[in-house]
């Protein structure tokens, strides 16, 4: 496709390549190459080509081809490790763009999905795939506006509300059916931040009591038990996708001694950090050379 005309108007413009919440953009990873990324708003990866093996919380080495696409929460990081290259749209969902003027994707809560169905891969349907192509070529044409962005998300959430059922629209969103407020969005870009509740109390500038209610009413559970659920998450990425000394890493969350991260790790991660590493990569080897 040919570049935009006038390009120097464009780029001159503030709306130009400015709000990153909103930047829709391709990566592409060579051969034997990998590539971690931390999400900052809920963000759309979809693949264009090839294939990959993709691990985040205590998901490790997901095989993801051509066509597949899997929604990630704020705060969430993942690696993505490739054998012979891969093309990755990434697209940022903004947590208050409805699906249509009549449907928010929250209504979705209702909807009965089993959580063993997550992480949600689904197939790119061929009305998401003219989508994608037309998208990709403006990109490549130059045509880097945010206003364009916004609107090819909103065309994006449409298409995906008309094309595909509630079951596969619920399991897809399911990281962020969440209460519908800037509380929940506020916590999922913050929690990496904090290591107590009592400092995530303070960030939000409200009382621990407040707090606590408040995150009950919007998660289901307390936010003690949130943050030890992420808190086990991002220790079980740490150790299975990074070559950290296992010192960096208790450092890193807050612990006060190498001993006191062990034993947490066998307390609620079943063994050891050093057997969880050695016991991984044995399997991943096996799995990606396979």
């Amino acid at each position: 496709m040919k570049n935009i005309l006038y390009s120097p108007e464009h780029q001159a413009c503030f709306n130009y390549k400015q709000d990153s919440n909103h930047f829709i953009q391709v990566k592409h990873c060579a051969s034997t190459s990998e590539w971690s990324h931390t999400v900052q708003t809920t963000e759309v990866v979809i693949l264009l080509e090839g294939s990959a093996h993709i691990s985040f919380d205590f998901v490790l080495n997901k095989e993801l081809k051509k066509g597949h696409m899997i929604l990630f929460a704020p705060g969430t990081q993942f690696k993505v490790r490739t054998q012979k290259g891969v093309s990755i749209l990434l697209l940022p969902v903004q947590e208050s763009i409805r699906q249509c003027y009549c449907f928010s994707m929250y209504q979705l809560k209702a909807v009965k999905t089993s959580k063993q169905e997550y992480p949600g891969v689904l197939g790119v349907k061929p009305v998401i795939q003219t989508f994608i192509q037309e998208l990709t070529q403006n990109l490549a044409g130059g045509l880097l506006c945010t206003g364009y962005m916004k609107l090819k998300t909103e065309e994006f959430l449409i298409l995906f509300r008309a094309y595909y059922t509630k079951e596969e629209q619920a399991t897809f969103f399911y990281p962020v059916l969440h209460e519908n407020s800037s509380f929940t969005d506020f916590i999922l870009k913050n929690y990496r931040q904090v290591k107590k509740v009592n400092e995530f109390a303070q960030l939000y500038a409200c009382s621990l009591s407040n707090f606590d209610k408040k995150f009950k009413k919007a998660f289901g559970i307390s936010a003690y038990k949130w943050m030890k659920g992420k808190k086990m998450e991002l220790i079980y990425h740490e150790i299975n996708t990074t070559n950290k000394p296992f010192g960096q890493i208790a450092e890193e969350q807050g612990f006060l001694s190498l001993s006191q991260f062990t034993d947490f790790c066998k307390k609620n991660l079943g063994h050891s950090p050093g057997k969880i590493r050695r016991g991984i990569s044995q399997s991943m080897n096996g799995e990606i050379d396979g």
